[in-house]
């Protein structure tokens, strides 16, 4: 029995589509003329387009060179995705392949080389800022794993994920805005739930963390829809959204900016760091924990 086709990561996929637009604007309509042009077979540009095989960074100069692609803007922006594809395929999440969905294994990725993360979350504390003892009281009230093992397995890779705020060769800027309902719907016990407010404190202290809260009730804004965060790559600007059962990526860029503009309609309601500070303080006090 053959092996399915492993998924293609988010970098893969946007790659791909590229190149089939790249191949079209060259002139080549079927994937027979563009084998000619590049002198490889057409079932193999077939599944370069698909994202389902991952080529050295060597090997896409003389596509480019067959499709015509001068620009250098854009062949550098190519060959810098193609690299961060090849330095994906390795990282410490591979030991937790089996346990992950694809969607998030891409999520881990993405943040791996991520510059930047700005974060919108309506229901619960950003996975990133989460103390274990409430990652897994949340895995728990989601129910979205079969037994404790496979909860405890995601809450390892979880906090493993967090090593990307600290990581010596430049750590990810991250940027949260928390709706308010977030600090006042304790998950576990008041004890637990007033030890993770703190650790959000004590987390909005470092240089490359900011904090903000949106307050309950606001006016009407464009994020309404849902929680998102956009991470910002160095080649690529992604948004990423959390659904019940799976992460949608949003790759095109007119759809990116559309969520960049909803970024912005949140930053102009939010508190700013000292008064987010202030609510989070006040919402332990609350607690009386």
């Amino acid at each position: 029995m053959n092996e399915p086709e492993p998924r293609p990561s988010v970098r893969q996929r946007w790659l791909g589509e590229r190149l089939a637009e790249m191949r079209l604007a060259a002139g080549h309509t079927s994937l027979t003329s563009a084998a000619k042009a590049l002198k490889r077979s057409a079932p193999s540009i077939s599944r370069l387009e698909n994202g389902l095989v991952v080529l050295p960074v060597r090997d896409f100069p003389p596509i480019l060179d067959g499709y015509g692609v001068t620009d250098t803007r854009t062949r550098e922006r190519i060959l810098a995705i193609a690299s961060e594809i090849q330095q994906e395929r390795r990282g410490w999440w591979v030991e937790y392949a089996d346990g992950l969905t694809p969607s998030y294994i891409d999520l881990v990725r993405l943040e791996s080389t991520a510059l930047s993360a700005q974060s919108w979350e309506l229901q619960y504390i950003p996975g990133l800022l989460q103390t274990r003892e409430y990652a897994l009281n949340l895995g728990q009230a989601l129910n979205q794993h079969d037994d404790r093992g496979q909860l405890e397995q995601f809450v390892d890779a979880r906090m493993h994920r967090q090593s990307v705020l600290d990581r010596e060769t430049g750590p990810l800027k991250l940027h949260a805005v928390l709706y308010e309902a977030i600090l006042r719907q304790p998950v576990g016990t008041p004890d637990a739930f007033a030890r993770q407010l703190r650790h959000l404190l004590e987390r909005a202290e470092a240089l490359n963390i900011t904090l903000q809260a949106l307050r309950q009730p606001c006016r009407p804004h464009s994020a309404m829809t849902g929680s998102f965060t956009l991470l910002e790559l160095p080649s690529l600007t992604v948004a990423q959204v959390e659904l019940l059962t799976s992460t949608v990526y949003v790759e095109s860029e007119p759809d990116v900016a559309r969520y960049q503009q909803a970024w912005n309609d949140l930053l102009a309601q939010a508190l700013d760091p000292k008064e987010s500070q202030r609510l989070i303080e006040q919402a332990i006090e609350d607690l009386g924990a």
